[in-house]
């Protein structure tokens, strides 16, 4: 087989670069900035919930089953209802190979935290000394993974995650209330920048 020359090589990165950034401006387009912004709001409230529910002593696992099926059925619901309305005049787009992976790549985050959460109640720790500090390693590795694919930016949120899992384990007591802050401003920001780029 014809092996690819320089020229050939350099227009192909070219191409994949072009098709990268085209994809960081239909992730802008099709409103995940205002999706995120909003679910912060609905996670950073779960998370600070969570935290005042183990604070009254309450660790039975119903309570938190309600409260964040309820968090994530709002989720779902900002996706259902925001996802590609940002232009009227255009169709509704088949979803990219970016947009598929990003979908994956949260859902794998949300489905780390359940496991986690159930191993910590199946062990016995009722009052989950690991359960935030071991979340943020997850984030740390999920921002990782998203700066392969939407850029450097998420590198630091990544860095910021994996110092808030030692911070979080020197601090068991308020480890809930310091995590819903700290994912309210950082699921918060990133969606306020990729808004900011839909504007």
């Amino acid at each position: 087989p014809r092996v690819m020359d320089r020229e050939e090589a350099e227009d192909a990165l070219a191409m994949l670069r072009k098709l990268a950034s085209k994809t960081r401006d239909d992730t802008a387009l099709q409103n995940w900035g205002l999706i995120w912004m909003c679910s912060a709001v609905t996670n950073g409230t779960g998370f600070f919930a969570t935290h005042m529910l183990m604070a009254r002593g309450r660790f039975d696992p119903i309570p938190y089953v309600g409260l964040w099926s309820g968090g994530f059925l709002l989720n779902g619901l900002f996706i259902i209802f925001l996802k590609g309305k940002s232009r009227a005049d255009s169709p509704r787009s088949a979803p990219s190979f970016i947009d598929k992976q990003t979908l994956a790549i949260w859902n794998t985050f949300v489905l780390g935290m359940a496991l986690t959460a159930l191993v910590n109640y199946l062990l016995g720790i009722q009052v989950m000394l690991f359960m935030p500090a071991v979340a943020s390693i997850l984030a740390a590795m999920t921002f990782s993974i998203m700066g392969s694919i939407m850029g450097r930016g998420w590198y630091a949120p990544a860095m910021m995650w994996a110092l808030m899992a030692i911070v979080l384990a020197l601090l068991p007591k308020a480890q809930f209330a310091i995590f819903a802050v700290m994912w309210a401003l950082t699921q918060g920001g990133g969606g306020a920048l990729l808004h900011r780029a839909k504007l």
